[in-house]
């Protein structure tokens, strides 16, 4: 069978896909993956064969824009005519609907000639759909956390004929230019790594459940992380794109100078564009600059993270309690949705002060019952079905 994946062109969106894809591969399946070229060094450094698509739209760079831009209050939007929702409604999909208007040209092509028997996407990818829909080839979404952008275009939602009215004018044009219907119910089945006992979002139905593998990205294992610490060994990593989509550069150094006078051995897993926040740390503090979390965080007790579907999921899969301090993009969402299983604490990240960054953290590594609670996740991740598992699902789907 032939399955091509289309991740977003950001490399962390391909580490949540990369288990599956080799999945497929150990099986004997052909596959694919169709991105953006900024995103084929990584690919390559996979062991994946990439296809370039889409060249020339800076998607993250547009995301940034947008939320640089105007914001607006309940109220505000409440007293918006019909005509100026329908304009901040194209203007909120803009980045989006770029994406996918400068993809699909390419990504038609290819799957035209290469023909695949299934496309695997990104939920936010909306090319991949439109292919999908063009050429009668079965889709499923692979999202990477808590549904939270169910309800959102292209989604799954059953057809209900409002679609052409919902939908931002970019994509319905789009679809219009391919001949292709619009409505929202192109994928089949979500493939979902979110544990069932935690909050949920979308619906529960069409859900192929896959147990969430940690991949962080390559990376040589240093002698120090596997001596057994004589201290708490404490994580701090603040994920890839806080600090491009507009993070405050003051809350890291800030949570990192809470941490400093506790008993524990601090362990900073950043970028090097989140290291040049810190300044000069002092000496109870290591820095691991592009360490794989997934490398270090066995022999931690705690972590504080900025709540993306990465560190959350690594860290759970593990069984490490966690410290989320989320502040962009969808990780206030997935905080919020993950503490409800009591194995972490959020912090507000615009108030939070050095107590309560401390007491957070001398809890996650002293509390039995917020220990106990992240064993539970661990042991339900555990059961959950395996990418091989999820490939003999989506086999038969595609066989029927």
């Amino acid at each position: 069978m032939r399955v091509l994946f289309t991740p977003l062109p950001s490399r962390t969106h391909l580490y949540h896909q990369a288990p599956l894809v080799w999945a497929f591969r150990t099986a004997g399946h052909d596959v694919r993956v169709a991105s953006q070229p900024s995103l084929t060094p990584t690919t390559l450094g996979m062991g994946l064969p990439a296809v370039e698509v889409g060249e020339g739209f800076d998607f993250m760079g547009a995301m940034v824009e947008l939320r640089n831009g105007n914001s607006f209050s309940p109220a505000q939007l409440e007293a918006m005519s019909q005509e100026e929702r329908r304009r901040l409604r194209d203007e909120r999909f803009g980045p989006v609907v770029g994406l996918a208007t400068r993809m699909a040209p390419d990504l038609m092509t290819f799957a035209e000639r290469w023909r695949p028997d299934l496309i695997v996407t990104d939920p936010v990818l909306m090319a991949a759909p439109l292919v999908g829909a063009a050429l009668g080839i079965p889709l499923v979404r692979k999202i990477w956390g808590p549904d939270i952008i169910y309800g959102h275009p292209l989604q799954g939602q059953p057809f209900d004929g409002t679609e052409r009215d919902a939908w931002p004018t970019g994509l319905t044009e789009l679809f219009d230019r391919y001949g292709a219907e619009v409505r929202n119910d192109y994928p089949l089945r979500t493939v979902d790594p979110w544990p069932t006992s935690l909050k949920q979002f979308g619906r529960p139905d069409g859900r192929v459940h896959e147990r969430y593998i940690p991949y962080n990205g390559a990376g040589t294992v240093p002698e120090w992380v596997v001596e057994p610490p004589a201290r708490p060994r404490v994580c701090v990593t603040w994920g890839t794109t806080n600090s491009v989509l507009g993070g405050d550069p003051a809350l890291l150094p800030r949570v990192v100078g809470a941490l400093t006078p506790l008993d524990i051995e601090l362990v900073v897993a950043v970028s090097p564009a989140d290291r040049a926040h810190l300044g000069e740390l002092p000496d109870n503090v290591r820095v691991a600059e592009n360490l794989p979390i997934n490398l270090l965080l066995p022999h931690c007790a705690a972590i504080v993270n900025q709540g993306g579907a990465g560190s959350v999921l690594t860290a759970a899969h593990l069984g490490v309690p966690q410290v989320l301090v989320p502040e962009t993009a969808e990780t206030p969402m997935i905080s919020l949705a993950f503490a409800g299983g009591g194995s972490a604490t959020v912090l507000e990240a615009a108030t939070v002060d050095a107590d309560a960054v401390a007491s957070a953290v001398t809890a996650a590594c002293t509390d039995d019952a917020i220990r106990q609670a992240a064993w539970k996740i661990r042991d339900e991740i555990a059961e959950m079905p395996s990418p091989a598992e999820v490939v003999h699902t989506l086999t038969d789907l595609v066989a029927r």
